[in-house]
């Protein structure tokens, strides 16, 4: 009885197995290539209005034997961006391979033309598109970043890489948005989407990054300026180091911090009057000074930094309240600590934040004026 029970079992297994479908059919590595960058631009085609680049890798067997970058470019047209890809597919003999793609860079135009949610609808249903992937824009287009080759890139890796990618350039004035964060501040209410801004240096051989942009739904990007940027980084701990120059009471000085501490609290008090405090503790060193500077003197120019830093943060939240953005995420934090039948409306928070009192306070500590010998 037990042996039948058994041959039953097994029949019963092999029957299931039977109708499992077998696994997708397998492409050698010789027949995909592997697409760096994609870009997408805005086009002059009212019919197609997108324009879609993508940056591919040349394999090669060698990197000793082909030290230097050399990329392939595809650019197509389409009405949607699914239509330029499949156009871009009957470009090129092989599999289109988005796997190892790390930098998407959009267009100043399309951001200008409230174009990121198609884009982003895209981006994220597409299965093969990293959510790790950095996102950008590019100034004036895409186009020219995507296929701006610096002198001195190699194959192995583009240089535009480093920028975000944590191992090679560590700027103080670089944002990096991630394609998750980005969808994350794009569906969330009270978090505003920011991006870095890309562009091409003056001299042509090199990329320039140091501003952003931050979305608003329904109005135009406004366009943060590189101190702006900076104080943005610092306030969201996304930087371990920055320069403060400080030029108070006839003393000019460049401060290096090396250890940043941010914090943020939103706190409502009656009638819906909301106030905005941050708390940031700063610990560096001068690192470039006009005057000749004392050791005993370090209490001092602490105090002088920290009403610079004050001063710089406190113009950047009024700056934020005057255009109703708030990349910072005081909107996000507002609802996290108050129950749901308890909050404000959306209009009404709005409101509310452009004209709540901002609260500073910044702890500085110098730790010496350098180390000149």
């Amino acid at each position: 009885m037990q042996k039948i029970q058994s041959k039953l079992k097994l029949l019963f297994i092999f029957s299931i197995l039977f109708f499992l479908s077998g696994c997708e059919e397998f492409k050698d590595v010789d027949k995909d290539v592997f697409v760096s960058m994609i870009g997408i631009d805005l086009s002059e085609d009212k019919d197609k209005p997108y324009k879609v680049i993508l940056k591919l890798f040349v394999p090669t067997s060698s990197f000793k034997q082909n030290p230097e970058a050399n990329y392939t470019y595809l650019v197509e047209k389409g009405e949607t961006l699914s239509e330029a890809i499949r156009m871009l597919e009957t470009h090129i003999d092989k599999e289109l391979d988005f796997g190892h793609m790390k930098l998407i860079v959009i267009g100043e135009e399309l951001i200008n033309n409230n174009k990121t949610k198609e884009i982003l609808d895209f981006l994220l249903r597409r299965p093969d598109i990293q959510l790790i992937s950095w996102i950008t824009v590019g100034r004036p287009n895409a186009e020219e970043i995507v296929k701006m080759v610096p002198a001195g890139e190699t194959a192995a890796y583009p240089s535009l890489y480093n920028y975000f990618d944590g191992n090679g350039t560590e700027s103080p004035y670089i944002v990096t948005t991630f394609l998750f964060d980005f969808r994350r501040r794009m569906m969330d209410n009270g978090l505003d989407p920011i991006l870095p801004i890309v562009q091409v240096s003056e001299n042509k051989t090199t990329f320039t990054v140091n501003k952003s942009f931050v979305l608003k739904d329904k109005k135009t990007p406004f366009e943060l300026d590189s101190l702006s940027t900076l104080v943005f980084n610092t306030l969201s701990m996304n930087v371990q180091m920055a320069d403060i120059e400080v030029n108070e009471e006839n003393e000019l000085f460049v401060a290096r911090l090396d250890k940043i501490k941010a914090k943020n609290k939103v706190k409502v008090q009656k009638d819906n009057q909301v106030s905005l405090e941050i708390d940031a503790k700063l610990v560096g060193y001068i690192a470039e000074s006009e005057n000749a500077l004392n050791m005993r003197d370090l209490p001092k120019y602490s105090q002088l930094l920290e009403k610079e830093a004050k001063d710089k943060i406190t113009k950047f939240m009024k700056l934020l309240q005057s255009e109703g953005i708030d990349p910072i995420g005081f909107g996000l934090k507002y609802k996290a600590q108050t129950i749901h039948h308890k909050r404000m409306s959306t209009e009404k928070w709005k409101e509310a934040y452009k004209n709540a009192d901002v609260k500073v306070k910044v702890s500085a500590s110098l730790k010496s004026t350098g180390s000149i010998q």
